[in-house]
């Protein structure tokens, strides 16, 4: 009932939007470890996660017509509830009864680390949830035999493993650390049923996981390496203390915040609020005074549990000063890619919290079971109740409704006019990729907040867009964001726009116009209206969505410069503008080998190259990093120069790019907001090189010449070549350093009349 009284008819932006768009697309696609909608294509990351149990939940509750809202409150809910149930199993396999049974339970349901997670990463409590459920397996596997209890050990792995790896091998410190203690501290079994039971529960939870297994290893072998773009070892260092961590707290995304606010809307209640500060402080103190009054035979194991928890959770932290073990962590994270995995040490809070709950429940069932054999039964409950009363005020989320957060939060039902312009994509054929412009870290629209672009969730065309993570290759990754960049920086030219639309194979562009620009520094929807309108290669737009007044598209902010400087009588916006690509390319063409092009630079380079003129009839254009060894560029250099010799002699053209053309561009940011940019004049078509002389067969005789004579020939001509390309072509001196921001590009070509080698 508490998480079904937050924000009602609001839908969260939790773990992936596309779970309450459309859940049967989603799972039609996770399938598959490779995805064409996102980045330009790219292989999944954590999609196929999404087959279970999250997929499919969220396609039942749709097709039996539950609201995204009521679905999403019920999906929490209920992880909240087998967290506590679990809670009540774990104690039941100790043959505890009694109200600290359920306060336990109770206290480990309602507690603030679910705050963490439950509005955008709800998904990473299952491991907290199945926590108690895996020792309380173990306990009976170890105890029984048999392959019952390693059965079910290995189904609830399969069902909460499939997203994040982390947060399972921390929940699964448990169980290890419970095996370890039942056969070396409480001698209950001998180490053959110990490594028996190990191996079982170990065998078929492998089997059972291969499905995610398999999809981890293909995404690190040839997807994009995530760790790169998510938080880093200091970042999580910052705010991993101790104290923290016994209140169920120190996840650094809690305490973080922008100009829209707290990323989590009961965050202050915990830092600045004396009545939840006591009570959560009060609730440690008490467990922990229970560790040294209980005379629980298995206090041992709960006091080890918190102990191994906290030195997990706390890692590295501080970063600048780690205790021993934190400096052997953060050397582990920083050395290899396995100990950045698993840099996120809160993800271990639940065993610290787990222990806590544990030790307080039993601590007051001996309280109570004590003043009810002394004849004080009443004086018992208030001790209950009070307890009960920290616990409850340790959450004040149960009262005032902010389990989720308006500012991550979306009406029930999209906008129709963009179900009306996905449908209109659609309708256009899958050959080619829609760009949607401009791009923005994260998916936030005046109507709501949805972290995830929502067209990739309504349409089945390729998709593309920059977003905070660079999703696909490292190369278009590149490129998408070198070409969003100058539509956000405004410099932007008009020319060279649809040739490296055509060249990504973009059939149509998508101005989304409903972005709050302004609350994230975007690109204003007036500018980059502005900048479509004089794109010539474009068709007619396409429209959707009533026209908004002055402002109302940028979030309804319209006192700065670019809204004041607007003309007065320019038309209001719609909020979805298509604009179709005139003669677009298939994503699956054939390009020519006869004009190859070869880019000594990066995205900024073929931006650069595509403002000059050099794609619109270029055929295969490639990096020239993409070739790992120099030799390799070299033996492609000569492979283009002999189809430039068997190819017929062109027609004279001064155009841009035209065989036997040199170019230079060198765009400088000098550090301002708009770009210069810096052109050369190509050279004449009949310009020309002396050709080198060519050089006697190798292990030939007879020279007539020295071989003195012919190395001062040889630098003679070199020398030559230098000062006439020199001439033609703007290039920086011998040994200056570039300028910081500053990045060049230079194109190389041939015919049959010039076979000499040229530098560039």
């Amino acid at each position: 009932m508490p998480v079904l009284r937050s924000d009602p008819g609001r839908v969260a932006a939790d773990t992936k939007q596309y779970l309450y768009l459309d859940p049967g697309r989603l799972l039609s696609r996770a399938a598959s470890m490779w995805d064409p909608h996102v980045g330009m294509g790219t292989v999944t990351h954590q999609n196929i996660g999404y087959l279970f149990p999250m997929g499919p939940y969220y396609w039942i509750l749709d097709k039996l017509g539950v609201p995204a809202w009521v679905a999403q409150r019920l999906w929490l809910g209920s992880i909240l509830f087998f967290a506590a149930f679990g809670t009540l199993y774990l104690l039941r396999t100790f043959g505890m009864r009694g109200p600290g049974v359920v306060l336990a339970a109770v206290a480990y349901m309602f507690t603030p680390y679910t705050l963490d997670y439950s509005a955008r990463l709800s998904v990473l409590l299952l491991p907290y949830a199945a926590l108690p459920w895996l020792i309380g397996l173990a306990r009976k596997a170890l105890r029984d035999g048999g392959w019952k209890y390693p059965a079910i050990f290995a189904l609830v792995v399969q069902v909460i493993g499939g997203v994040n790896a982390t947060a399972l091998i921390f929940a699964g410190v448990g169980p290890v650390l419970w095996i370890a203690y039942a056969w070396l501290i409480e001698h209950e079994v001998g180490w053959r049923r110990a490594l028996s039971t190990t191996g079982r529960i170990a065998t078929l939870t492998l089997v059972t996981s291969l499905w995610w297994i398999a999809g981890l290893e293909m995404q690190g072998t040839y997807g994009l390496d995530i760790l790169k773009y998510t938080e880093s070892v200091r970042a999580v260092a910052t705010t991993s203390f101790p104290n923290e961590i016994l209140r169920g707290l120190g996840y650094w995304f809690f305490y973080g915040g922008d100009r829209t606010g707290p990323w989590v809307a009961s965050a202050g209640q915990y830092t600045l609020r004396p009545t939840v500060l006591l009570a959560g402080y009060g609730l440690v103190v008490v467990s922990l005074l229970a560790v040294g009054v209980l005379r629980w035979r298995h206090r041992i194991f709960f006091v080890a549990l918190l102990l191994v928890g906290m030195i997990i959770a706390v890692g590295p932290s501080p970063y600048a000063h780690p205790t021993p073990l934190g400096a052997v962590f953060k050397a582990f994270a920083k050395s290899s890619s396995a100990g950045l995995a698993l840099r996120s040490t809160a993800r271990a809070v639940p065993l610290v919290l787990l222990a806590l709950t544990v030790l307080l429940g039993v601590a007051v069932n001996a309280v109570h079971g004590s003043l009810r054999r002394r004849g004080r039964p009443i004086v018992g409950a208030v001790v209950v109740g009070v307890v009960v009363v920290l616990v409850v005020a340790n959450m004040p989320v149960l009262f005032n409704g902010t389990y989720y957060g308006a500012s991550l939060e979306r009406a029930e039902n999209v906008p129709a006019y963009w179900t009306q312009a996905a449908a209109y994509l659609d309708a256009q054929g899958d050959t080619t990729r829609v760009l949607e412009e401009p791009g923005s870290d994260f998916a936030a629209y005046t109507w709501g907040t949805t972290i995830d672009p929502i067209t990739p969730g309504l349409m089945n065309r390729p998709y593309v867009a920059r977003e905070l993570v660079p999703y696909g290759t490292a190369g278009t990754a590149d490129l998408v964001n070198a070409l969003d960049r100058r539509f956000q920086q405004g410099v932007a030219d008009p020319s060279g726009v649809v040739p490296l639309l055509r060249r990504m194979a973009i059939g149509n562009v998508v101005l989304r116009n409903d972005l709050e620009s302004q609350s994230y520094n975007l690109v204003s929807p007036r500018e980059i209206n502005r900048v479509f309108k004089q794109v010539a290669g474009l068709g007619a737009p396409t429209v959707f969505g009533p026209k908004s007044p002055a402002g109302a598209a940028t979030g309804g902010r319209v006192e700065d410069e670019v809204e004041l400087a607007a003309p007065a009588n320019e038309p209001p916006l719609n909020p979805v503008v298509v604009y179709p690509v005139e003669d677009p390319v298939s994503i699956v063409r054939a390009e020519s080998a006869q004009h190859a092009l070869m880019i000594s630079g990066d995205g900024e380079g073929l931006v650069d190259a595509s403002d000059v003129g050099l794609l619109s009839d270029a055929g295969v254009t490639q990096y020239s990093a993409s070739y790992r060894t120099a030799s390799a560029l070299r033996r492609a250099g000569r492979t283009r120069r002999r189809a430039c010799r068997d190819r017929p002699e062109p027609a004279p053209s001064s155009r841009v790019g035209a065989p036997c053309s040199t170019t230079s561009a060198t765009p400088s940011r000098q550090g301002r907001s708009r770009r210069s940019m810096t052109r050369t004049t190509p050279a004449s078509p009949c310009s020309r090189v002396r050709p080198r002389p060519r050089s006697r067969p190798r292990g030939s005789r007879g020279s007539s010449r020295s071989k003195p004579a012919r190395t001062a020939t040889r630098s003679r001509t070199r020398r030559r070549i230098v000062r006439r390309v020199r001439s033609m072509v703007t290039l920086q001196p011998p040994g200056a350093r570039m300028r910081s921001g500053t990045r060049s590009v230079s194109s190389f070509a041939c015919n049959s009349t010039d076979r000499s080698r040229r530098t560039t």
